[in-house]
């Protein structure tokens, strides 16, 4: 059972969870405006896994706008 930071948390970010129902595979999908979502990653076998990658991908592209906007 998710508590409510989490889902604070899944809210706030620029990534979501989904479940492709033709392949049964999780994706993570990407926020590309309005009310649109892309997918951004590989398909998992479990949401688990796509969760992880998600919350991971975060961190990366924190990381990456910090040393972009250091030039």
């Amino acid at each position: 059972m998710k508590t409510f930071s989490q889902y604070l948390e899944e809210a706030n970010s620029k990534y979501i969870v989904s479940k492709n129902p033709h392949d049964k595979k999780w994706y993570v999908m990407g926020h590309v405006g309005r009310n649109k979502w892309m997918p951004v990653s590989n398909g998992f076998k479990n949401k688990t896994q796509a969760q992880k990658w998600a919350k991971s991908q975060d961190k990366v592209d924190s990381a990456a706008s910090g040393e972009i906007s250091g030039v």
